[in-house]
């Protein structure tokens, strides 16, 4: 897989943005605009990254919508705090590899 470390960082500064706006908008459903801003993360992120990463991903992304739509969002907001923290790393980790890959 050949994608600059470039791309991959600016798509992590735009999901994170928009996570951030999950949080803020946490047991308020999100509505319609936010679910497509988090699906289209996800199809970037899934032609970006390797099988483990779009699994993460994956997985982030479903814990925002949790965080969108629970009544109490005190657990789901724990459980996407991890997974940002994950799929950062992921991401940061192919970023590292893939500069190292092109010196």
């Amino acid at each position: 897989m050949d994608i600059a470390a470039d791309e991959l960082l600016d798509e992590l500064a735009r999901i994170d943005a928009t996570l951030q706006l999950v949080v803020r908008r946490a047991g308020d459903g999100g509505g319609p605009e936010l679910e497509r801003r988090l699906q289209a993360h996800l199809r970037r992120l899934r032609t970006m990254l390797c099988a483990d990463g779009v699994a993460v991903a994956e997985d982030t992304v479903d814990a925002a919508q949790r965080v969108l739509i629970s009544a109490d969002p005190q657990a789901p907001l724990l459980v996407l705090a991890m997974a940002r923290t994950t799929l950062a790393a992921m991401i940061r980790r192919q970023a590292a590899n893939s500069v190292r890959a092109a010196a």
